[in-house]
């Protein structure tokens, strides 16, 4: 397991080739799904059918309304499986993880990315906050968590970065009082990529 710095683990998306097969796993409105499929064939799923309503209509019919604790709804396995600040909502994640493994091939990657638990600072993040305060669940992980319980869906971590200074915290938090006092949209992304607060990492399924 690798530590390596947030701008080189970006480069994840320069491996991927014209004949892999890419699943976004809470694709929102598909924007990464759009991005990968330049690359390669990329679906996507999400459980918010709103959200896959807003989809661009050239991706559309490569997304699909589901509950990955339930089933993946492809019949097809992949060399990609990307899982971007999602693992935080879900209760029960041990569903989540294996059909995520059951969906990969044998070699294949999981690209996760989630908020880091920091002790008696998990302040750092609103949306934990808002959990605490009866908003929607926002756990945080440590890497070790991640790894023990990645390893049980035979899921072995390759590398991994820490994303998220203490400048791209302040901002955070800024965008939270334009957001929700000043009601605007405007939206502030401070401080250099590496950091202490967001863990990135790349899984290879090993069996």
């Amino acid at each position: 397991m690798k530590k390596v710095s947030v701008p080189e683990f970006n480069k994840w998306e320069n491996k991927i080739k014209k004949r892999n097969l890419f699943l976004d796993v809470g694709c929102w409105d598909g924007k990464k799904v759009l991005d990968i499929s330049k690359k390669c064939h990329a679906f996507g799923i999400d459980i918010d059918k709103q959200k896959i309503s807003l989809a661009n209509p050239i991706i559309k019919n490569k997304l699909k309304n589901a509950d990955a604790t339930k089933k993946i709804p492809f019949n097809k396995k992949f060399d990609w499986v990307y899982l971007s600040e999602v693992i935080e909502h879900v209760e029960n994640y041990d569903a989540l993880l294996k059909n995520i493994s059951n969906s990969l091939k044998i070699n294949g990657k999981l690209i996760l990315t989630t908020p880091q638990s920091i002790s008696f600072f998990q302040i750092w993040d609103p949306a934990w906050v808002k959990w605490k305060f009866g908003g929607p669940q926002h756990y945080h992980y440590t890497l070790n968590e991640l790894k023990e319980k990645l390893l049980r869906y035979n899921l072995e971590i390759e590398s991994y970065a820490i994303g998220g200074s203490f400048l791209w915290v302040i901002s955070r938090w800024v965008n939270v009082f334009f957001k929700y006092v000043l009601k605007s949209k405007k939206q502030f992304n401070w401080g250099k990529p590496d950091g202490f607060c967001d863990i990135k990492i790349i899984a290879k399924k090993i069996k």
